[in-house]
């Protein structure tokens, strides 16, 4: 029966998880690669019936649309992949635990997705938070738990604010009910839009956007880079995207006042999270702060109103979980090997690693925007849409819409040169010395950021005829949105053979010509020593002492753009006072008794 095929993609992962914790190291992970392939299994089936949903006493509890199976799609394929990443690698203490948490985060985001119902909706959005935290604390590094703690606080925080936001649309649609299915609930009085601004909370806190996103670049750099590549950079960013895209399709119906405020969030989530980006000299910092900056570009384009930038918007969605998790892997290959993330201590690898390079190379270029990579064409079908969007609206927001996308267009040139920094001081330039001997990683990690790096390719070239055909072009029409049409010329195909032609051109002249002579930079007849090496990250400390930057950064450090740290200092400040109140002193307390009956009294 279709009911239970539903319900097979919660019950599977979830039950693999719990059997887990009572199997050896192999089986466990050999059942949950069985797992997770029946979940692709079910994903291609479901994309051959109609939809169909899931109903307990009268109620409809998980349906499937196509937004919904698009998102449960590549959970299903992001977690096969990173599984094969993770086979091999894990230290013996994290092993069991990790391998409990995969298959059932896996099930709770498919559950989030499923949710018809708001209550089912709120405890599955809540349970995949709680593994997120639980993730978070499986790092070893000094900061782990710190970090771990404000991952909590911030995704727990806005699940408040979530049910209170499904709250107040039961209150406002009490004739729908708990159920999300399309209450279209007018953005029309107060009620309405603290409804969605608390859903907007929620969305924000999950896809890691500005002001909420700061849990992601501590989770990044203290967890383990499997957990990183997993929620962060694949699944978390699906669920938070998932929410807004349904707030503006399905639940809300919204005004060009609130489309432009949430494209002015994007572009300053663009903007904002990529210079943080360029002072960063860890590794899995900088990607994590990175992976902030690419949730700006979605929300651009989903929140837009216009079919071809949302469609961009989904498209680059896809997308950046490909490259980024592609970037996290490859880079936790090398952290695996050498034992450390610091980008100061690294360089010279892609001489010992070359596969490894070459898939770091293809998600650089990929997120990069670089043609013909996935990457450069959902960027492009964003700015495009959103182009065509300022000749709908007035003049105000034509020039309001404009400085968005020339603040988007320079946060992807930064994006460049964030990518070149990582690049360059991970593989290129001079190898420290104590990595002469470094190997490739083992074959299950260069298989999984090889697939990531393969689909990287095939979805920049074939970009029309696969992953927009068959993944966003049928959630647009579902959306009530005519399929786009392009502006301009751009074939795929052809930029392909063109950049292979100039390749290869490129290394016949090199054959061609005399080489070049590489010696070392002479020191006076003295060694070559390591203090002499300059690392890839030296050219970028100098854009944090640039005039009109330096005060920025010297904020940013002290956290004062940090709502986390900002609520936690005003928090100790208050509970401080609290404390000269409460001395311990019996008569004073008795003191507070009395006055407190009084004004009880008083207003009574």
């Amino acid at each position: 029966m279709i009911i239970n095929e539903l319900l097979l993609f919660l019950i599977v992962p979830l039950a693999v998880g719990f059997i887990n914790l009572f199997l050896p190291a192999l089986l466990r992970k050999g059942l949950t690669f069985l797992a997770l392939a029946f979940g692709l299994v079910m994903v291609y089936l479901f994309y051959q019936r109609p939809m169909d949903s899931f109903a307990y006493f009268g109620q409809i509890i998980f349906s499937l649309d196509q937004l919904g199976l698009f998102i449960v799609a590549f959970i299903q394929i992001l977690s096969f992949i990173i599984l094969i990443f993770s086979l091999n690698g894990l230290d013996k203490n994290s092993d069991k635990r990790f391998f409990f948490l995969y298959p059932i985060t896996v099930s709770f985001c498919n559950a989030v997705v499923l949710s018809e119902h708001a209550l089912s909706f709120l405890v599955f959005w809540g349970l995949s938070g709680l593994t997120l935290y639980l993730f978070a604390t499986m790092g070893k590094t000094h900061e782990a738990p710190k970090a771990a703690k404000k991952t909590f606080i911030i995704i727990g925080g806005s699940d408040a604010f979530l049910l209170m936001g499904l709250v107040i649309m039961w209150l406002i649609s009490p004739a729908t009910g708990w159920s999300l299915n399309n209450p279209q609930i007018l953005l029309d009085g107060e009620y309405a839009h603290i409804a969605f601004i608390c859903l907007l909370i929620a969305a924000f806190a999950k896809a890691g956007a500005f002001p909420l996103h700061t849990w992601v670049p501590d989770f990044s750099q203290n967890s383990p880079v499997e957990s990183a590549a997993f929620l962060p950079a694949s699944l978390d960013k699906l669920l938070g995207i998932f929410l807004l895209a349904k707030m503006l399709t399905s639940l809300f119906v919204v005004y060009p006042l609130i489309n432009m405020i949430l494209i002015s969030l994007g572009a300053i989530t663009v903007i904002s999270a990529v210079m943080m980006a360029m002072i960063q000299n860890n590794g899995l910092r900088l990607l994590g702060y990175d992976a902030v900056s690419q949730a700006g570009y979605m929300i651009m384009g989903i929140s837009s109103g216009s079919a071809l930038a949302f469609a961009g918007g989904l498209f680059h969605l896809l997308n950046y979980t490909i490259y980024k998790s592609a970037l996290f892997l490859s880079f936790g290959s090398v952290e695996k090997k050498t034992g450390t993330s610091e980008l100061d201590y690294l360089g010279g690898l892609g001489k010992n690693m070359p596969v490894t390079f070459l898939m770091a190379l293809i998600g650089a270029l990929s997120i990069s925007g670089i043609p013909p990579f996935n990457g450069f064409f959902s960027k492009w079908m964003i700015y495009q849409g959103l182009i065509e969007k300022t000749s709908a609206l007035g003049s105000g927001y034509q020039l309001w819409l404009l400085a968005c996308i020339i603040i988007a267009v320079f946060g992807s040139a930064l994006t460049v040169a964030v990518i070149i920094k990582f690049i360059h001081a991970t593989f290129l330039g001079r190898r420290p010395d104590i990595y002469k001997d470094i190997k490739e990683a083992p074959a299950n990690q260069w298989l999984s950021t090889g697939l990531l790096s393969a689909l990287c390719i095939l979805f920049g070239i074939l970009a029309v005829a696969l992953p927009l055909k068959y993944f966003i072009y049928p959630v647009v029409e579902a959306s009530g949105m005519s399929i786009p049409s392009f502006a301009g010329l751009y074939d795929p195909v052809i930029i392909t053979l063109l950049f292979a032609f100039a390749f290869l051109l490129g290394l016949l002249i090199y054959g061609l010509t005399a080489k070049v002579r590489y010696d070392d930079v002479y020191v006076g007849g003295m060694p070559a020593l390591e203090k002499f090496r300059i690392a890839g990250t030296e050219f970028y400390n100098e854009v944090r002492n640039f005039t009109l930057l330096k005060s920025i950064y010297n904020y940013a450090e002290k956290k004062y753009f940090d709502l986390y740290e900002m609520g936690r200092e005003f928090t100790f400040s208050f509970s401080g006072y609290l404390q000269k109140a409460h001395p311990g002193q019996l008569q004073l307390y008795v003191l507070y008794i009395v006055v407190g009956f009084l004004i009880i009294m008083l207003v009574v």
